[in-house]
C-alpha cells in the first residue's frame, strides 16, 4: 500500500515540475457530489420469551354450571287485542250558493245573494247581487236622507291546463241625497230642493293566466260611470305581465295602459278631463340566505289631451326584507311612488255627497320611503311596525262647496250642501303598528293603528283627512252552533271648511271631532242550511258627522237569516 503511495506522490510532483515551470495557473476547486441512497436497516424479531420466575402459580379452576327448570302454574290468559272504536262523524256539507236578508231600524235593509253554475269540469257562472238600503230618518235632517245601493256582477271563469281566464260584467245603481244643511230652511225652502243625486256604473273586463309562455297573462277592463245630471266618464285600464330570462334571472315585467276621460255638462260651467297614463315596470327579485330584495323601477308617460300636455316620470319599486332572528323579527324597508289615476268613479265612491261638477286631474305620488321591523312575537302573534315618509304632487282633498242662498241658486246641489275636490302638494309622516292573534282556528283578533303628520304648500292645512284611525276585530266561534264578529274603529280629528254666500252664517274653519264607531255581530247556525243572525252598528249609538253638516244613524239593528242552497 506504501508502495502505490509513494508512486502516485512521484507522479503528482513530476507533472508539475515538467509540465508547468514558472508559469502561475492560479487555482481550482472541484466539488465533488455524492447522490445520497438511504436504505432500511433489517428488523430483527425476538425470538426468545423471558422466563417468569414466580413463587406463586395461579390455576384455573374449572365452573360447572347447571339449570333445573320448575314448572310454575298460570292462570292468566291474554285477550285478544281489538282496534279501538272511532266515532264516525258524517262530513259537513258544503254548498255552493246563498242568500241572505235581514232587516232593521230605520228601515234598514241589507240583502245578498251568490249563486255559482257549473257548465262543465273547467268552466262555471257565477252571479252575485248586493243591495243595502234606508229610509234615513235620522234626528235634526231637515232633507230627505234615504240611500240606495244596489250591485250586480257577472263571472264567466275557465280553468284549464296551461291557460286560465274569466270574462266579468257588472251593473251598479247608488241613489244619495244631498240631505246636509248648515242653516235653518223654511218648509217652502225644502220643498223647493231635490237632494236626490243618482250613480250608475257599467262595468265589462276580463283576466287571463297562462302558464309555460313568457307572457303570464293581465287584465283589461271598461267602466262607464254617469249620473243624472249630465255627467259622463269612461276609464280603460290594460294590464299586461311578462316575464323573461336575463342572465339566468327572471325579470318580471308589468306594463300599464290607464285612460280616464269624461265630461260635466251644467247649466253654469261645462268641463272636460282626458287623461292617459302608459307605462313598464320592470323589476327582479333576489334571493340570498336571509336577504330578500326586489329591485324594480316604473316608466310613466303622462298625457293631459285637454290641455295638450305631458310629462315622463320615473318611479322608484324597490322592497327588501332581511330576517334578523328567523320569524321572530324581519327588517323590512322600501321605496315606492306612481302616477294615481283619480277620477269622478273613485271620488264619488269615498264621498256620496259629491257635486256633479268638479276638477278631476292625476297625483304624483313621487315617493314614499319606509322602514320598519315584522315577524311573530309568538307561533301565533303577528306583529308589523313601520314609518313612512311620502311626498305628493296635486293630493286632492275634499272640501264643502260654498252653501248658497236656497232662495237665489238654481241647482239642487247648490241649494244643500255639497263637495267639491281642492289640490295641494303634500308631505306626510305616517307610522303604523299592526297586531294580529291567531288564538286557534276558532278565535282571532287584529289591531291596526295610525298616525299621520302632514305639511302642505299653500294650503293652511289639510282637510278631511284624519291625524290619528285606529281598528280593533275579531272573529269567534265558540262552537259548531255559535258565532260572533266585533269590528271597532276609530276616527281622529278633521279640518273642515265652511264658506257662505248666505246673510247671517259666516265662513269659518272648524274641526270635527273625532268619533268612536262600534259593530257587533252575532250568528246561531239553526241548520246545515239556515242561519240566523243580528248586526248591530254604532252600539254606542254616538251622533257623529263624518262630513260637515251631515250627522249619521245613531245605533242600528239589524235581524236576518241566511239560507245556503246547491242546485
Amino acid at each position: 500500500m506504501t508502495k502505490y503511495i509513494i508512486y502516485i506522490v512521484f507522479v503528482l510532483v513530476g507533472t508539475n515540475g515538467f509540465a508547468q515551470e514558472d508559469e502561475n495557473i492560479g487555482t481550482e476547486v472541484i466539488n465533488v457530489v455524492k447522490p445520497y441512497t438511504p436504505s432500511v436497516s433489517d428488523a430483527f424479531k425476538v425470538k426468545e420469551v423471558p422466563a417468569v420466575n414466580d413463587s406463586t402459580e395461579l390455576t384455573k379452576k374449572n365452573v360447572e354450571y347447571k339449570i333445573e327448570s320448575v314448572p310454575v302454574a298460570s292462570t292468566f290468559t291474554p285477550a285478544k287485542g281489538k282496534a279501538a272504536n272511532v266515532e264516525k262523524q258524517a262530513p259537513k256539507k258544503l254548498y255552493n250558493n246563498y242568500a241572505s236578508l235581514a232587516v232593521g231600524n230605520y228601515l234598514n235593509v241589507l240583502g245578498e245573494f251568490y249563486a255559482t253554475l257549473p257548465v262543465n269540469n273547467t268552466d262555471n257562472f257565477t252571479v252575485g247581487l248586493n243591495h243595502h238600503s234606508t229610509q234615513g230618518e235620522i234626528d235634526g235632517v231637515q232633507l230627505d236622507d234615504k240611500f240606495y245601493d244596489t250591485d250586480l256582477s257577472l263571472v264567466y271563469a275557465k280553468r284549464d291546463k296551461g291557460l286560465s281566464y274569466q270574462i266579468e260584467g257588472g251593473f251598479k245603481h247608488q241613489l244619495y241625497n244631498w240631505y246636509g244643511t248648515s242653516y235653518e230652511l223654511t218648509d217652502a225652502q225644502r220643498a223647493d230642493i231635490d237632494a236626490s243625486h243618482t250613480y250608475m256604473t257599467g262595468l265589462l273586463g276580463g283576466h287571463v293566466e297562462v302558464d309555460d309562455s313568457f307572457f303570464k297573462g293581465g287584465d283589461i277592463s271598461y267602466r262607464r260611470f254617469w249620473d243624472d245630471y249630465n255627467a259622463a266618464e269612461n276609464n280603460i285600464v290594460l294590464m299586461p305581465e311578462f316575464e323573461i330570462n336575463v342572465a339566468d334571472k327572471l325579470v318580471n315585467i308589468k306594463g300599464v295602459l290607464d285612460y280616464v276621460g269624461g265630461e260635466f255638462d251644467q247649466s253654469s260651467a261645462v268641463l272636460k278631463y282626458s287623461y292617459l297614463k302608459t307605462g313598464v315596470q320592470p323589476s327582479l327579485e333576489l334571493l340570498r340566505d336571509d336577504l330578500t330584495l326586489n329591485l324594480g323601477a316604473q316608466f310613466v308617460f303622462g298625457l293631459d289631451a285637454e290641455n295638450s300636455e305631458s310629462d315622463f316620470f320615473i318611479y322608484p319599486k324597490v322592497a327588501a326584507s332581511y330576517r334578523l332572528l328567523g320569524d321572530r323579527v324581519i327588517a323590512i324597508g322600501g321605496l315606492n311612488g306612481d302616477l294615481q289615476q283619480n277620477s269622478y268613479y273613485s271620488f264619488a265612491q269615498e264621498n256620496k255627497y259629491i257635486a256633479p261638477l268638479i276638477g278631476v286631474a292625476p297625483t304624483d305620488r313621487q315617493y314614499e320611503a319606509y322602514l320598519g321591523v315584522k315577524g311573530k312575537l309568538s307561533g301565533k302573534v303577528n306583529y308589523t311596525l313601520k314609518g313612512a315618509y311620502g311626498a305628493e304632487k296635486n293630493k286632492y282633498m275634499f272640501v264643502m262647496n260654498a252653501v248658497n242662498d236656497v232662495n237665489v241658486a238654481t241647482e239642487n246641489y247648490q241649494k244643500a250642501n255639497s263637495f267639491g275636490v281642492v289640490y295641494d302638494d303634500v308631505s306626510t309622516f305616517r307610522t303604523e303598528f299592526q297586531l294580529k292573534a291567531q288564538v286557534n282556528k276558532n278565535y282571532s283578533i287584529g289591531l291596526d293603528v295610525a298616525y299621520s303628520s302632514f305639511n302642505t304648500d299653500e294650503l293652511d292645512k289639510v282637510y278631511n283627512i284624519p291625524q290619528l284611525e285606529a281598528s280593533l276585530f275579531g272573529d269567534f266561534k265558540f262552537n259548531d252552533k255559535w258565532f260572533a264578529g266585533l269590528n271597532f274603529f276609530y276616527i281622529g280629528e278633521r279640518n273642515a271648511r265652511l264658506q257662505s254666500n248666505v246673510v247671517g252664517l259666516a265662513s269659518k274653519e272648524i274641526t270635527l271631532k273625532g268619533f268612536f264607531d262600534a259593530n257587533v255581530n252575532v250568528g246561531y247556525h239553526v241548520s246545515n242550511r239556515f242561519t240566523a243572525f243580528i248586526k248591530a252598528n254604532n252600539v254606542a249609538s254616538q251622533e257623529y258627522q263624518r262630513w260637515l253638516s251631515y250627522p249619521t244613524q245613531q245605533i242600528q239593528v239589524l235581524g236576518g237569516l241566511q239560507y245556503k242552497f246547491d242546485f
